[in-house]
Formats: structure tokens, C-alpha cells, sequence
């Protein structure tokens, strides 16, 4: 009871909330579905349309992270929309089937921008306020020296883990039985899947940002404000599920992007006690770099409030 006086409390129900209006809906489009009698045809497609909208932000607005719980938020209002696609498209017939496709997917977009809107902002977290502990090591940095340390990996699991959908896509296109809408859902999340396999970890002066190799998209990032400490260590798979390969949202205390199934690992301790992992090559280094940055800004921070002669 005491995590809903909290910030993350507060935000976290505040979400429940914004999602409960877009869980309700597929419920009416479900009983519109049954009204207007479809064939199976398109009546199964919506039927797990509608068990994903319904179950998928009951389980993952709970997890404490912002990431998450805001993608939450929008999936529900996205799915609330998909799942009217056949009920609509039987009670307005004359609308071609093509311009029904156009428009959902259309009208998923902008609900899902709705959620992002309704998620509302994340709750504060502490900054730090000292350097890296001590004994941690550094990498030297002269005074105003600039800095950019970047590596590229690649998830190979989670290159498999798109296959998986692509191939039910492929299944679905060769047995006929496939709506338009659900292959594009397929081809959406094998590309989105994908994409996230190729990262590019990048370290400077305002911390370590993860994205996405071919768009640039952020995955994971850890400012610097809110870094207390880093350093390299061997990552152990058994703190880890079998299948959290890519962007690690599986779990509060645990952020960051995963590549491999052990290896050497950059790891930061957060402000708010978590921890953001990420494996990558040469992570000495990088965490060398983080620790003498946020030595530099606890040095500037005392020089600042130093009273002046």
C-alpha cells in the first residue's frame, strides 16, 4: 500500500487509469463482433486481437518501469481501435475493404499517440550529486577535453526472435486465410522486431544512450544526472530469463539492452537503485569515461558553490 504514496506509485496508477477507457473497448467491438455474425475467417484474427488489447497492459502497466507502462498505455488505445476493424467494416458495408485497412491503421497510429499523451510525464528521479565511488576506474580526461566512445552490437537471438512471426505470416499467406490487416500487424512486428536487433551504444558527456543502428530510435538510456557510478563486469545469464534478449523491460530494477548470453557488460547504478546493463566490447573503457565525467561535474558543482574571495 505504501508504493501508491510515491512518485512511481502515483504515475504507475495514473496509467491504470488512462488505459481502463481503451481496455473497455475491445470488450463492446468483441460483442459488436458477435452481433454481426462474421465468418470465422475474420472473426478469429479479431478474437486474438482482442484477447492481446485486453491482456497485454493488465500485465505490463504493473512493471514499474516508465518505458513500459507508457507503451502500455498507447498499445491498449491502438488495439481498441483494431479490434472495431470487422465490426465496423460489417455495419458499413459500402465502404471498400481497402479504405477500412487505410483508416485503422490510420486511426491505431494516433490512438496510440493519444496513450503516449494520457501516460502523462514519468515521476522525478533523484539526480546525483557526487563523483564515481572511489576506487572505480577512470578513464583520464584533461580539463575541457570532449569525448565520444561508441560500439556497435548485434542481438542474434533477437534476430531469431523476429523470425518467429514472419514465419506465421509466411503460414497464414499460404494456407488464404489471412486478413490484409493482420499480415500488415505481422509485417510490422517482424520489421519493428528486427530493427532493434542492431544497436549502437554511445557514451559522451550527457551519458549512455542506446538506439537503434539504422533509425537512430532511442531503446535505452541512462542520463548522467541520474548515474551514480559504472563499471565493467562479466555478465552472469543466470540473472537473467532465457528469452530477455534486446531491450530489457522485463523486470524494475533492471533496464539496458542485452546482446549476447553472457560477456563483458557496461553497468551503471542508477539514482533510484536500479541498475542499466548493456553488453558491449571494451566496456572498461566506457565506464572509465562515465566515472571521470561524473567526477568533473562533482569538481565544477564544488567550485561553483565555493564562496568567492
Amino acid at each position: 500500500m505504501t508504493t501508491s504514496t510515491t512518485p512511481a506509485g502515483r504515475t504507475s496508477r495514473r496509467r491504470l487509469l488512462a488505459a481502463a477507457p481503451a481496455v473497455a473497448l475491445p470488450l463492446a467491438g468483441l460483442a459488436a463482433l458477435v452481433a454481426t455474425r462474421p465468418d470465422g475467417r475474420f472473426a478469429v484474427p479479431v478474437v486474438v486481437i482482442g484477447l492481446l488489447a485486453l491482456g497485454l497492459p493488465l500485465l505490463r502497466l504493473r512493471s514499474g518501469r516508465p518505458d513500459v507502462e507508457r507503451r502500455a498505455v498507447g498499445t491498449s488505445w491502438a488495439f481498441a481501435v483494431i479490434v472495431w476493424w470487422v465490426p465496423a467494416s460489417r455495419l458499413a458495408p459500402q465502404v471498400p475493404g481497402w479504405a477500412w485497412t487505410v483508416a485503422v491503421l490510420a486511426g491505431a497510429v494516433v490512438a496510440y499517440g493519444l496513450g503516449h499523451v494520457l501516460a502523462g510525464p514519468d515521476a522525478p528521479h533523484p539526480s546525483a550529486t557526487g563523483g564515481a565511488p572511489a576506487g572505480a576506474v577512470r578513464t583520464p580526461l584533461a580539463p575541457g577535453e570532449r569525448y565520444l566512445w561508441a560500439r556497435s552490437v548485434l542481438s542474434r537471438p533477437t534476430l531469431v526472435l523476429a523470425g518467429v512471426p514472419f514465419l506465421a505470416g509466411v503460414a497464414l499467406l499460404l494456407a488464404g486465410g489471412a486478413a490484409p490487416l493482420v499480415v500488415v500487424l505481422i509485417a510490422a512486428a517482424v520489421v519493428t522486431t528486427a530493427l532493434t536487433a542492431v544497436a549502437r551504444v554511445r557514451v559522451d558527456d550527457g551519458g549512455v544512450h542506446v538506439r537503434q543502428a539504422l533509425l537512430g530510435r532511442p531503446l535505452a538510456e541512462a542520463p548522467l544526472a541520474e548515474v551514480r557510478g559504472a563499471r565493467s563486469e562479466q555478465l552472469d545469464p543466470e540473472h537473467f530469463r532465457w528469452n530477455e534478449y534486446g531491450v530489457l523491460r522485463r523486470t524494475p530494477s533492471v533496464l539496458g539492452y542485452r546482446a549476447r548470453r553472457a560477456g563483458e557488460a557496461l553497468v551503471l547504478d542508477l539514482t533510484d537503485d536500479r541498475r542499466f546493463v548493456v553488453t558491449v566490447p571494451d566496456a572498461a573503457t566506457a565506464a572509465g569515461l562515465v566515472n571521470a565525467e561524473l567526477d568533473r561535474r562533482a569538481g565544477q558543482g564544488a567550485a561553483g558553490a565555493a564562496p568567492s574571495c
